[in-house]
């Protein structure tokens, strides 16, 4: 949580990317939410560090509110995740399934996009993992499982 506030306070200049003072709505994404409660501590942890940077921004001007769409793969149990909100949350909140490795959202939607754990869960291999021209290039020092030529 410190490191995401740390950074939120020193990278972020709501004003650049278009907000006012108390009109506008911050969208924040989590890759890979799966169910569990990690992925609501995420998004209260970022929502936390930008209404502090909000207001150190725009002198505790009022922070208008969250949206926050939830990612992960098709077959992920998003009954099961949207059961879990709280109905008091201060956000709304979307279920975008589907793989990362394509377009989920249009462009300029998004102001924030956290990823903690899909990664390790990848449906396939990166092409660019396994070009030797390629600065991704595995080098053989990952491991992958399943991989074909």
């Amino acid at each position: 949580m410190e490191m995401v506030d740390d950074g939120i306070m020193e990278k972020l200049d709501l004003k650049s990317i278009g907000f006012e003072s108390t009109n506008d709505t911050f969208r924040i994404t989590d890759f890979g939410c799966s169910v569990g409660p990690n992925t609501f501590f995420a998004v209260e942890n970022i929502m936390k560090a930008v209404e502090h940077k909000h207001h150190a921004q725009f002198n505790n001007s009022p922070f208008s509110g969250f949206q926050v769409f939830f990612n992960d793969v098709t077959t992920n149990d998003f009954n099961t995740l949207f059961k879990a909100l709280h109905s008091n949350e201060k956000y709304f909140s979307v279920g975008v399934p589907g793989t990362f490795f394509g377009r989920l959202l249009p462009r300029s939607t998004l102001h924030f996009a956290h990823s903690s754990y899909c990664l390790h869960w990848l449906s396939k291999v990166p092409k660019e993992v396994l070009e030797s021209e390629s600065a991704a290039w595995n080098k053989g020092s990952i491991q992958c499982d399943g991989l074909k030529k």
